[in-house]
């Protein structure tokens, strides 16, 4: 099954609610937790709303902020405004090359979204209108459905542009990027990558260069210090991390590791495990 997105989401799932009513009689700034950082769902269901520091929203529209932003939401007119909110989890902002590939603010009017998307506009809607038995969590399904119904989106529209998005978008790139993503650990060369396009080694080096924006041996160099990162917060000794990432030993990843990020691994262990 062709599907560009999925490895990438087993490794950063995608998490929204509570969603609740945002007060607008007043500007409201959603604060940012400092010890679990996360991107914000805005749901303008009616009224006009100013996103300072952004253009105001003057009809129906999703707003996804997907990596913490200080942000201020007011209504623009004396008849008010209707809004939902919800918190939305992606991952480590830090770590996540989907957060940093989509734009500071994701807006979706509602009349441009497609038929599917705008279906479960109109079930969470419902749902918020009626308050019916678990409430709370079919509102938060609702909106991950319409966030992940936007991520799909946003590849479909990056087609031709340079970046993560654009590159999931091409369906040979596609294929190298998911093996990537999915076998971190298995011994790429530019050969064994380009055979998973179909394409000679200059090919793949020209068409992921020109479309990513690095070349292929870079962007596996970065993912594996992603995922090695992830798994080491998990508490991963070095050495488990190492061979999962591809490195022949803990020497070698802690090589990388200071050349590319200025620390060694232990770095980000979590405080007790700090000691392994």
């Amino acid at each position: 099954m062709d599907d560009r997105l999925t490895t990438l989401l087993q490794h950063f799932p995608l998490n929204a609610g509570p969603v609740r009513p945002a007060p607008l009689s007043a500007p409201v700034t959603p604060a940012i937790d400092a010890s679990e950082a996360h991107g914000w769902l805005h749901l303008l269901l009616r009224g006009p709303v100013q996103i300072a520091p952004h253009q105001p929203l003057l009809q129906p529209a999703l707003l996804w902020l997907p990596a913490p932003t200080a942000h201020t939401l007011r209504a623009l007119s004396d008849g008010g405004a209707t809004l939902l909110s919800a918190p939305v989890r992606f991952g480590d902002p830090a770590l996540n090359p989907l957060t940093g590939a989509l734009a500071p603010l994701v807006v979706v009017p509602l009349r441009d979204m497609p038929r599917p998307m705008a279906a479960a506009w109109a079930l969470l809607v419902s749902e918020h209108e009626t308050a019916a038995w678990a409430h709370g969590a079919v509102l938060a399904r609702l909106a991950e459905v319409l966030l992940l119904q936007t991520l799909r989106q946003a590849v479909e529209q990056a087609r031709g542009q340079v970046g993560l998005l654009g590159a999931l978008s091409d369906a040979r790139l596609q294929r190298v990027l998911e093996a990537i993503h999915a076998r971190p650990g298995a011994p790429w060369t530019l050969q064994t990558l380009a055979a998973e396009a179909g394409w000679s080694r200059t090919m793949l080096a020209t068409q992921f260069r020109a479309a990513v924006g690095v070349p292929p041996g870079d962007y596996l160099t970065d993912w594996r210090l992603r995922v090695a990162r992830l798994r080491l917060a998990e508490g991963w000794s070095v050495k488990d991390v190492a061979a999962a990432v591809g490195y022949a030993s803990p020497a070698a990843l802690t090589r990388v590791c200071t050349q590319r990020l200025g620390a060694p691994p232990t770095r980000w262990h979590p405080p007790a495990s700090a000691g392994q």
